[in-house]
């Protein structure tokens, strides 16, 4: 290399002589008479002169190319190019001065030549200096390339021999490379061939946009085959949407595709569906090459544990709640019990022997004992808070039980305020201590000495009882679920048509008398019976001894007595009930005809009875539009009384209709603000209010659950009698208060279902009614007055009821006669 650049150096110091060789030819030629001529004879001279001009700014920018790595030479050719410029001008010059004649023309000449000449000089010395330093850095050149071409052989030698020495450093480098890469390979195939896990390599497959849409499986091994069932060689080529369950669709190559475009490690996990059974993979994707690897692992048992996990986590919770629960239930029952609970712990010498024990707990039930409060008992040994108990036997009955490991009773004496009271007790092992139970018997003890006394009443409570059970129709079991021997009541025999203890009562005794339609429900009850130990209330059918089929009623309980379970439970002969639950539904039956025949009537009666009516009151119009003229007076009379009597019969029509429709309405309740409805029925009403110059005054009323229209009827009912039955020489005045009473206030309208109720009382000062009457102005067709005196049909106030009936409301009223009516209704507040 230094060799070539050497040469080039020379080859360079040639070019700068050629350049200035170059130079010198064109300057010289400035001075050739024959050039001269040329510019100032020849036809062409202008053509020659540029030509030349170009030659020389070829020339110098030759040189400027050259010497731009030698600043000396790029200074001197900046005077070279104004020294060129000024010898083109001088010869310009003498070319145009060539045609003047006579000795100025002489004199001009030589003038111009001798500053041609001047400057001709002026380059010459320039070139020489630039020749003279190119004449000298050729010399160093030389040296250098002579110096450099003769260690070239045997740098050329030494670099052959290192080229061999790398060539078979190399060799044996890269030979043990590739046995390396060997054994890794095959390690590699061994490690995916025993692997657990899924080992994928994919390329992504792009479209126009250069957008990936999908991955190309390169390599797939067989744990694809033993996982997913898929055949590792027919995986290879398939693209992964097509071919692979872990990414079956556009989303689930999100994971893929940020790995190959962000150059990162992703994990994530899924759950895919591989021949209907559920599997979860733990994934990572790394991004490899041209591509992605995808390494999965079966981590189905993991979720499936951590599902375990996670339930067993929430049963530990549901435990601990349910331990909170029942310590706080036993908190409680040790408040709420008579019974003095207490706990000790053994405290025992250093060979074992237990010589005191330590108060752990002790429910409040022993102040009123004692009088010692329970946190000042505790952690204090026995021995000093109950130092008697080592007097009394006690002591050593506790002992006995935390020794045996057996429960162990006893009863103990204890005198307070002189008067000796006794308790029983019962001391249970817990841990390495004891737990006692209390409870004063002396009341039990002195009952005791009254048993005896008692046998001949108790004989004759156990007859009445018996003849109760007659009257009742029941009968009573015992039945001992070790042994299946059973005992029932002399009256349960009888129900089933036998002597008292005619036959030995036993299940399958008993189970003969059941009527064989329902064997096979009496046998399935009685199965869940035994095995739930819960004793479900059913009914089913005997068959008594003479034959008479009887519907009996069974229910009991559970119990233990003498540490052994029994079942205990009552027969009740329920025939008669059945037989009026049938009747009932006869009956219902039959009411639901009546109703259907009261729909028809209802038909009828808004369209058959009201067309008559209709048609007469047209005729009686007519008539009197007509022939009004020609009637005397007591026919006028009488016309009118009969379109007055039809105009009754037409309003009495439509009230019973409203009347029929209250139950069967089949409209949803909503809310209703009876604010909003209240004005809406005055509105109604507008031309009644004003023209008896009524007032109407309301307190703020209440949201109440409703069907809207009925709440409006029964508002306008309300309204318009306030206004119809007013007093003749006063305006009518309506009060309408409002509050809310608690259920207990309406006791005498035994109204339980709710708790609160909302209360509108609707007081005028119209001409009242007596008090006695109060609940006869609700039924149908009755009034208090003739119809002379005030229209009506006696049933608006009825059809009020109604509609507070069927919203569980209720309605009373009060009246005085002269002075005025109150009616208060009741809604629930729900």
């Amino acid at each position: 290399m230094n060799t070539q650049k050497s040469a080039e150096m020379v080859v360079h110091t040639l070019q700068v002589y050629n350049a200035i060789g170059n130079l010198t030819n064109h300057y010289s030629k400035a001075q050739s008479e024959e050039f001269r001529k040329d510019l100032i004879h020849n036809e062409s001279s202008d053509e020659i002169f540029e030509a030349y001009k170009q030659e020389g700014k070829s020339i110098l920018d030759s040189l400027k190319v050259l010497t731009q790595d030698n600043s000396v030479h790029a200074i001197r050719i900046k005077p070279l190019n104004t020294l060129l410029n000024s010898l083109y001008n001088q010869l310009t010059y003498l070319k145009d001065t060539s045609s003047l004649q006579g000795l100025d023309a002489l004199n001009n000449d030589q003038e111009y030549r001798l500053k041609i000449n001047k400057t001709l000089n002026d380059i010459k010395v320039i070139k020489e200096r630039m020749l003279a330093d190119e004449e000298h850095l050729m010399k160093e050149r030389k040296v250098n390339y002579s110096f450099y071409k003769s260690l070239t052989p045997s740098m050329l030698l030494v670099l052959g021999f290192f080229a061999l020495s790398v060539f078979l450093i190399s060799f044996f480098r890269i030979y043990t490379n590739k046995l390396k890469v060997r054994k890794s390979e095959a390690f590699l195939k061994n490690v995916l061939a025993t692997t657990d896990n899924i080992v994928n390599y994919y390329e992504p497959v792009f479209n126009n946009s250069k957008e990936i849409i999908d991955f190309k499986i390169v390599f797939a091994n067989d744990c694809n085959r033993d996982y997913l069932g898929l055949e590792p060689e027919a995986l290879v080529g398939e693209t992964v949407l097509n071919a692979h369950p872990l990414h079956s669709s556009k989303i689930a190559l999100e994971e893929l595709i940020t790995s190959y475009n962000e150059n990162i490690k992703v994990v994530f996990d899924r759950q895919i569906d591989v021949e209907g059974k559920k599997m979860w993979f733990h994934s990572l994707v790394t991004p490899l090459a041209e591509g992605v690897l995808l390494t999965s692992r079966n981590s189905t048992a993991e979720e499936e544990a951590k599902e375990k996990e996670l339930n067993f986590i929430k049963q530990l919770e549901n435990q601990n709640l349910k331990l909170l629960d029942n310590r706080a239930l036993l908190t409680n029952i040790f408040k709420s019990i008579s019974h003095i609970v207490m706990s000790f712990k053994s405290i025992r010498t250093k060979e074992g022997k237990i010589i005191d024990f330590e108060v752990l707990f002790v429910n409040d039930k022993i102040s009123p004992l004692t009088g010692d409060l329970p946190d000042n008992l505790k952690n204090k040994k026995m021995s000093e808070v109950f130092p008697t108990t080592f007097k009394s036997g006690v002591f050593e009955n506790l002992v006995e039980a935390v020794e045996t490991d057996k429960p162990v009773n006893y009863e103990t004496p204890f005198t307070k305020d002189g008067t000796l009271r006794w308790f029983r007790a019962t001391a249970i092992k817990l841990g390495d201590g004891v737990t006692v139970t209390t409870r004063d018997v002396t009341e039990d003890k002195e009952k005791a000495n009254q048993l005896i006394n008692l046998n001949e009443e108790l004989i004759i409570q156990n007859s009445i009882l018996t003849g109760a059970e007659r009257i009742a129709k029941i009968g009573n079991f015992i039945w001992h679920m070790e042994s299946g021997e059973s005992e029932i009541s002399d009256n349960f025999y009888e129900m089933l048509g036998c002597r008292p203890k005619e036959f030995d009562s036993n299940f399958e005794t008993y189970r003969s008398f059941v009527h064989p339609e329902d064997l096979e429900e009496y046998d399935r009850i009685g199965a869940e019976t035994i095995s739930e130990r819960k004793i479900t209330e059913h009914t089913y059918r005997i068959i008594t001894k003479q034959g008479v089929v009887k519907y009996f009623k069974t229910n009991g309980q559970f119990i233990t007595k003498n540490g052994k379970e029994i079942m205990i439970g009552v027969v009740q002969d329920v025939t008669e009930t059945i037989v009026a639950e049938e009747k009932l539904l006869e009956s219902n039956l039959e009411l639901k005809n009546k109703n259907a025949e009261l729909e028809s009537f209802n038909r009828v009666a808004s369209h058959d009875l009201q067309e008559p009516l209709r048609k007469i009151q047209l005729f009686a119009l007519r008539i009197q539009d007509n022939e009004a003229e020609n009637f005397s007076d007591r026919s006028k009379d009488y016309f009118s009384k009969v379109i007055k009597a039809v105009n009754r019969m037409q309003s009495l029509i439509e009230n019973l209709l409203a009347y029929s429709k209250i139950n069967i309405t089949k409209d949803e309740f909503e809310t209703i603000d009876l604010n909003q409805l209240l004005d809406k029925v005055q509105e109604d009403i507008t031309t009644s209010i004003q023209s008896s110059n009524a007032t109407i005054t309301a307190d703020r009323l209440p949201e109440i659950k409703g069907v809207t229209f009925q709440i409006e009827q029964l508002f306008t009912n309300l309204l318009t009698n306030a206004i119809k039955y007013r007093k003749e020489d006063e305006s009518p005045i309506l009060q309408i208060k409002y509050s809310k009473i608690l259920a207990t206030d309406l006791s005498n309208l035994n109204a339980k279902d709710y708790k609160y109720y909302h209360k509108i009382a609707f007081k005028d000062n119209g001409i009242g009614f007596k008090q006695q009457y109060a609940d006869k102005i609700f039924e149908v067709f009755q009034r208090l007055h003739q119809k002379t005196e005030y229209s009506g049909t006696g049933i608006g106030l009825a059809i009020c009821k109604k509609i507070l009936e069927n919203h569980n409301g209720y309605i009373t009223a009060f009246g005085t006669e002269a002075v005025g009516s109150e009616f208060v209704i009741y809604f629930p507040v729900q």
